[in-house]
């Protein structure tokens, strides 16, 4: 019987993804526009409305995927993080990380 190696479906199932320790510690801004840096907006687009549905998702996703825990801490409100985490679709290794560090995250969804 030959033993079956399983590989990775994504690069998303492999990244290393960085989590704060408390909701508490992300004290980023809650309105505005949020400028992100391009090591972690490298797509093109840096500047996101807080203000707006949409930006605001696509940036805390952004930030979540890519950011390390001192932009974590800097950029991402643990409050907005909270009240917009059932709208967000993170990579599912990203969600299932917040969510097990998180329960009350995982509730809210």
């Amino acid at each position: 019987m030959s033993e079956r190696i399983s590989t990775p479906f994504s690069f998303a199932e492999v990244k290393p993804y960085e989590v704060v320790d408390s909701l508490a510690e992300l004290h980023g801004p809650e309105h505005g526009v949020l400028s992100l840096p391009v090591e972690l907006a490298w797509g093109g687009r840096t500047e996101f409305d807080l203000d707006d549905d949409y930006d605001r998702t696509a940036a805390y996703k952004i930030v979540l995927e890519e950011g390390t825990n001192r932009q974590l801490r800097e950029l991402v409100s643990g409050r907005l993080l909270a009240a917009i985490w059932s709208q967000m679709r993170p990579a599912r290794p990203v969600r299932a990380l917040w969510e097990q560090h998180f329960p009350e995250l995982r509730a809210a969804a």
